[in-house]
């Protein structure tokens, strides 16, 4: 167990009494009781914990050597959800290690930033703020086997696989898109393509992509690998409405036990009751048998009140709150987060967001995690208007957030770190507010609402 501890905990905690660090993985106490029972206690909760990613040059990133993000309905492979995407290889069991993932990891090595999407990152840590990467290194047990004995090894085994499967979802998210989201999809179909002005909406039914024989291949490879994973995330779409996904992967779990997994599920929690029971029963007993370490229920919300059931359009925020209330009052064998995508729309009313992540954090700790809108319609990005605009709500976001949780004392420079992005931006562009307004004005017309009486602020 004393070898699965990285040195970095144990100078952190070691006491005055505790053995050299030589001497405590050769497995020597102190012989003196008090002391011997600390160290053992140490080893009990640091063990499984395991050893922080090795690599410590500038740029290096852990979600580059351990993440893939699979995009099957485009039939792609990423490092992370906000990198480019790369086509899937033929011999799919390499998606870990397509030629670019090994040029990235290369110029990493060297210090360097690779690009392709890895500038998110470098544009928050040039700001001052906490970026991705540098949460994601303070990660420990995520380390691919190969780094092991050799740290500079670039054809490595994933340790997190996320997969976006199909599109099957219940809402229709504004800065979604169709091959994310089936209503979309049937929306576009109905209404035909739409362009004006800069904008298009595409009808893409017809040209839809069959990925079935790259959705077997994943369900293949997860089967014989699972066991050397140590986070596996299903996105969608909407997962609990996603079934054949969702029970086979409850069915590899079920015959590959690993104690060391944490499943996790991004779920807009607004999935049918009897769906919702039916799964998160399963993965409860699945934790309780000790076929995955934890579940992570991380709830795709951003902002609150029917601001938020626009943007994120078909969503009941009543049924949401309920199942958030019911997530909180769980035990370890859940862990709930709250993802959000920062828009033009949802930033206005993010602080009542934050006061229902504060009022149910009572019960447990809620992680949260926020980025800007990062797809095509960079009109739905709050840089289209000025810095100015937006002052008066960083104010009240950094007034709601909660100052007492070590979560808080990391989301704050977080979040400093996309208001030194959006301080740069001095004027509006008027260009792109005027295709946001287009795009507004088309999905009012579709869906029978009216934008305007819910964003004033969005008309300049």
């Amino acid at each position: 167990m004393r070898s699965n501890i990285d040195q970095k905990d144990y100078n952190e905690h070691r006491g005055d009494s505790w053995p050299a660090w030589e001497d405590f993985l050769k497995g020597s106490n102190t012989g003196i009781a008090e002391v011997d029972v600390e160290i053992n206690n140490f080893v009990k909760k640091f063990a499984g914990q395991g050893k922080y990613f090795p690599i410590k040059t500038e740029t290096a990133c852990q979600s580059k050597w351990t993440w893939s993000t699979i995009w099957l309905n485009e039939a792609k492979t990423s490092s992370c959800h906000r990198v480019h995407l790369w086509d899937l290889p033929k011999d799919f069991d390499s998606f870990h290690n397509v030629p670019e993932k090994l040029r990235d990891r290369r110029a990493m090595l060297e210090g360097k930033w690779p690009g392709y999407g890895c500038e998110y990152c470098r544009d928050i840590e040039q700001a001052g703020g906490w970026s991705d990467r540098q949460h994601n290194l303070e990660i420990p047990g995520l380390t691919p086997p190969e780094l092991e004995t050799n740290p500079t090894a670039i054809e490595v085994t994933p340790r997190i696989v996320e997969i976006f499967a199909y599109n099957t979802c219940n809402l229709s998210c504004t800065y979604c898109n169709s091959t994310l989201s089936s209503q979309i999809e049937q929306e576009n179909k109905r209404f035909g393509e739409f362009r004006q002005g800069g904008v298009t909406l595409r009808d893409t039914f017809a040209t839809k992509r069959d990925v079935t024989e790259y959705y077997e291949k994943f369900l293949v490879w997860l089967d014989k690998n699972i066991t050397e994973l140590r986070r596996l995330h299903l996105l969608g779409g909407e997962t609990f409405i996603q079934h054949d996904l969702i029970t086979r992967v409850l069915e590899i779990i079920e015959r590959n036990p690993n104690p060391e997994l944490q499943f996790c599920i991004f779920s807009n929690l607004n999935a049918p009751e009897k769906y919702w029971d039916l799964y998160t029963k399963r993965i409860q007993d699945l934790q309780n048998r000790g076929h995955i370490k934890r579940f992570d229920l991380t709830a795709s919300i951003d902002c609150w009140g029917p601001e938020q059931e626009y943007a994120r359009y078909g969503l009941n925020l009543d049924i949401f709150e309920e199942r958030m209330r019911w997530a909180s009052e769980q035990g370890d064998w859940l862990h709930l987060n709250c993802n959000q995508t920062v828009t033009c729309l949802t930033m206005r009313t993010m602080p009542e967001l934050i006061e229902r992540i504060a009022k149910y954090g009572k019960n447990k700790h809620i992680g949260h995690y926020f980025q800007f809108y990062t797809g095509t319609e960079m009109y739905q990005h709050p840089q289209t208007y000025a810095y100015s605009h937006w002052v008066d709500t960083f104010k009240e976001i950094y007034k709601t957030m909660p100052k007492d949780t070590v979560h808080q004392r990391e989301a704050i420079p977080r979040m400093q770190g996309l208001e030194a992005q959006l301080k740069i931006v001095k004027e509006h562009n008027h260009s792109d507010i005027e295709k946001l307004h287009i795009y507004l004005d088309e999905l009012d017309r579709r869906r029978g609402t009216d934008w305007r009486s819910l964003f004033p602020y969005l008309i300049v």
